[in-house]
């Protein structure tokens, strides 16, 4: 099996999941499956300290700080010249953004009320930021990985993209303003809506950064 075939088949596993995961909350107020024991466990004793922390790593994955970063990297790849990843930096973050709008839209599924930490609107499935920033961060970690020789160095940006992911994901279930389902959801979602941004910009010319 090539590596696109896993790919294929890797993507089309988690959208049957998001939407067997879709069809259960849709419209729904409640948690399902390990929601509500995730959602009490970590809602048992939560720390001014940790609400704090969580409120500045969502802000991470929040609109406002994805618009101002993408407008300073998207200045940095046009002096660059980089016409290739500006197309995948675009399509990957802002048609994520779209796209999630309109899947809210579509399973309207309520918020865990009951656990906000801070205040929230909108619907809830699949999580925003979870979804958002990681097609958003993990774009511009493969685009900056184009460049690096170093494997240990490539490695460690990696994981940074990943832990920073994690972590934005978590912080939404920490404020309460997710349930655990909602960000998996979105990291689901995100992971293939970046992968067919990046083979739709791939097909029409290589990714490069000079």
């Amino acid at each position: 099996m090539t590596r696109n075939e896993k790919a294929f088949y890797l993507n089309l596993l988690l959208i049957i999941m998001f939407f067997l995961v879709g069809f259960m909350v849709r419209g729904s107020d409640t948690g399902i499956l390990f929601d509500i024991k995730v959602m009490e466990y970590i809602h048992s004793n939560p720390a001014p300290i940790g609400i704090y922390t969580m409120k500045i790593i969502s802000y991470l994955g929040s609109g406002k700080f994805i618009l101002y970063l993408s407008i300073l990297i998207l200045a940095l790849m046009l002096k660059r010249h980089n016409a290739s990843g500006i197309k995948l930096l675009f399509l990957s973050t802002l048609g994520s953004y779209i796209l999630n709008e309109g899947l809210k839209h579509i399973f309207i599924r309520t918020r865990p009320l009951e656990y906000f930490l801070v205040n929230q609107g909108g619907y809830s499935y699949p999580s925003g930021h979870s979804m958002v920033s990681l097609t958003f961060y993990t774009t511009m970690t493969y685009l900056l990985s184009k460049n690096i020789r170093d494997t240990k160095i490539e490695k460690l940006i990696w994981m940074i993209n990943a832990l920073t992911i994690l972590l934005i994901g978590f912080s939404r279930i920490y404020l309460g303003v997710h349930w655990p389902t909602d960000v998996l959801a979105g990291y689901a979602v995100g992971f293939c809506f970046y992968n067919g941004s990046k083979t739709l910009i791939e097909k029409h010319g290589a990714v490069h950064q000079k």
